[in-house]
């Protein structure tokens, strides 16, 4: 989640983005996610912030002591999925 824009954005691995440039670059670009720490890579190819909240499908997140799995990912919005056991016969 990008909090200058409150947009989602797809992120790539560091291993992902090296398989993309050329021989001449690889040294340079290597340097620079060693020196920055980062493992993921922005759309246009600069490091991930720290500070950035990190969301990936089908991962299990707790929102107010309840769990939910990442169901789908927008640029705009999130869908989290309840996760638990499902009591039969409950409530009626």
């Amino acid at each position: 989640m990008n909090p200058d824009t409150n947009r989602f954005e797809m992120l790539k691995s560091v291993e992902e983005l090296f398989e993309d440039i050329p021989e001449t670059q690889l040294e340079s670009m290597k340097k620079m996610f060693v020196a920055t720490n980062s493992k993921l890579v922005r759309p246009n190819g600069k490091p991930v912030p720290g500070h950035w909240s990190i969301f990936k499908v089908g991962e299990e997140v707790v929102i107010k002591n309840y769990t939910f799995k990442v169901a789908y990912i927008g640029e705009t919005s999130i869908l989290f999925e309840p996760v638990g056991i499902v009591e039969i016969g409950k409530g009626k």
